[in-house]
């Protein structure tokens, strides 16, 4: 009896972390295949004014297209009179993309926007769980950075 509960608690263990493992592979699988969306749940400007973000706004990456609405606060060094574009306002064909893999089983995205009339970057930082941290950079404005998680999509 005690040989049967032993060997059923080792298959049980082995399981759980096959499954850690299978985790951890398809969140790379996703970041690699270009097909996620990042939703945020909150934001900080570079001031560091903290705000909750309603949903609806996203990053999305989706093969070639990079997809982006997300709100913005903070200082514009250039800005349009009657401009609608009040945060990352757009989508993108031509970007450059890489994912690395760094300590502690954490991923950095890194999107460059190469067709806007102003630069755009964007770093992501995805954890395992699904976590995830996104700053993003942009030539006429502020940087900003927000708080979310990452699904696929």
């Amino acid at each position: 009896m005690k040989y049967i509960l032993t060997m059923l608690l080792c298959a049980g263990i082995l399981v759980h972390m096959q499954a850690q493992d299978s985790t951890k592979q398809s969140m790379k699988d996703i970041l690699d295949s270009k097909h996620f969306e990042f939703e945020p749940i909150s934001m900080t400007s570079a001031h560091g004014k903290f705000r909750h973000v309603d949903g609806g706004y996203f990053l999305l990456i989706n093969g070639d297209t990079l997809k982006t609405y997300l709100p913005y606060t903070g200082r514009a060094y250039n800005a349009s009179f009657g401009s609608s574009e009040a945060g990352f306002d757009f989508t993108s064909t031509d970007y450059t993309y890489s994912v690395s893999e760094g300590k502690k089983k954490k991923y950095t995205v890194e999107a460059k926007i190469k067709d806007r009339m102003y630069n755009a970057e964007f770093t992501l930082t995805v954890y395992d769980d699904g976590t995830a941290y996104l700053r993003a950079y942009s030539s006429d404005r502020e940087a900003v950075s927000y708080n979310g998680s990452v699904k696929m999509k």
